[in-house]
């Protein structure tokens, strides 16, 4: 971020650091401040902080996409079908074969999780539960809602002997074959990619184990093979192609690398304009609410418990008396968001495992399909980030990206109204139960 004034930071000019201050007042030019410890989120009113998750792991999106792949297979099949069927059930066709193979290797990497580990031990119960065969018979949306939370622990199993590039490749095709289920956008651009790694591979065919596979290469590059491409069609080149990827010549390599998109957002250039300590209520309240969690008027806004008027006066005082605040700051506050609990509650966001918890009943006795639970996922993920959600905002991005007409594509009128009070309810907890009724 580019800076034009004094402020307290140092930079390094040839063998030595020197103060921002002293440059800016010799030179009076410009400099650069890379604030690592979001020193200006903190004074600076003018630059609002822009907050986003970390993404999930290479492990995590290849766990999450075989997954739902599982979970759409299983809603295609006749249930006889189904019951027959387990993780080491001897195939009795390619697709029900592919399926087999998702659900052993799913079950092997919940098998590999160590339950001592204070990762895992949260998760005791499900770990083992799905380290058995028979919990994979199909693949239900409860049993997807138990996968989900398991996606990104630590396991031993490793099935990726090839690197990280076969990772990704591996990930690639999962992608197409969910296109081809219709529950993934994109297809034409994957297929291009795929045919981009294979055109990389044929020029490496002087290499004996690319050259066994050329005639499979050669017909990738082709429109006719994509055309009526079936799921294990796709899985054979994820099969016989995932191991050669790392001999792609290196600067071609971004093929396989630049299939996915930056999640962490735009670094962006911005003005410093210092500010007084006291001029940034919202800042510091968040920094303040995020270093005292263990609070019990902290947890019960993040956990969706019911607040109390004694709970927020206790917080007001608290405010007050650290000097983070004046009276002025939060009774604004308190206007801006009809009240101090729902303001809190928009900066402490939501446990995540009590965001989903609001939606159990919702969910209890129904079967949703792969888009329901993809829209259900993104909505419980924003409820969790932002702390609140208002039934008006699912027909604003990002929920457009799934549908831009809006949830009514995926659910019925009576769905969208118990979603509502699902939405109701959870802004009622922030609210003191005086209030709220």
């Amino acid at each position: 971020m580019r800076g034009t004034g004094g402020g307290c930071g140092r930079v390094r000019r040839g063998s030595r650091w020197t103060s921002t201050h002293d440059i800016a007042s010799r030179c009076h030019a410009e400099f650069l401040v890379f604030d690592l410890c979001q020193n200006v989120d903190y004074f600076n009113q003018n630059m609002p902080a822009v907050e986003h998750a970390l993404p999930p792991s290479l492990g995590q999106r290849i766990f999450q996409r075989r997954a739902d792949l599982l979970l759409e297979l299983d809603e295609k099949r006749a249930p006889a079908d189904a019951a027959r069927a387990t993780a080491d059930a001897e195939p009795v066709g390619e697709v029900t074969e592919l399926r087999a193979d998702l659900a052993r290797r799913l079950r092997e990497q919940v098998a590999g999780m160590n339950p001592e580990n204070f990762l895992v031990r949260p998760y005791r119960e499900q770990v083992e539960a799905y380290s058995l065969p028979d919990r994979w018979q199909r693949i239900a949306p409860g049993v997807y809602a138990d996968l989900e939370k398991l996606a990104g622990l630590p396991s031993a199993y490793q099935d990726d002997p090839a690197g990280e590039e076969a990772r990704r490749f591996d990930l690639l095709i999962l992608r197409l074959q969910l296109a081809c289920l219709g529950t993934e956008t994109g297809f034409t651009r994957m297929r291009v990619r795929v045919q981009e790694i294979a055109t990389a591979l044929l020029g490496q065919t002087t290499i004996p184990l690319v050259r066994a596979q050329a005639e499979l290469l050669e017909e990738l590059t082709t429109d006719a093979w994509w055309q009526d491409v079936t799921l294990p069609m796709l899985e054979s080149v994820s099969l016989r192609l995932r191991g050669l990827i790392r001999l792609i010549e290196k600067g071609k390599r971004n093929v396989v690398y630049t299939d996915f998109e930056d999640e962490l957002g735009e670094i962006s250039e911005g003005g410093i304009t210092w500010q007084p300590l006291g001029d940034d209520f919202e800042k510091k309240i968040r920094t303040y609410l995020r270093s005292h969690e263990n609070q019990l008027a902290v947890q019960k806004l993040r956990r969706n418990r019911q607040i109390t008027t004694t709970d927020l006066d206790e917080l007001e005082q608290v405010f007050l008396d650290s000097g983070l605040g004046t009276t002025e700051d939060i009774e604004q506050a308190k206007a801006r968001h009809e009240g101090l609990g729902l303001f809190l509650r928009s900066l402490t966001g939501l446990d995540r495992e009590a965001a989903a918890r609001a939606f159990d009943q919702f969910q209890t006795g129904r079967t949703l399909t792969a888009n329901q639970l993809h829209f259900l996922k993104m909505l419980i993920d924003i409820l969790a980030r932002r702390g609140l959600v208002d039934v008006g905002q699912l027909y604003d991005p990002p929920f457009t990206q799934l549908t831009p007409s809006g949830p009514e594509k995926f659910f019925t009128a009576s769905d969208i109204d118990t979603v509502e009070s699902v939405l109701d309810q959870v802004r009622s907890t922030a609210i003191p139960e005086s209030r709220a009724m």
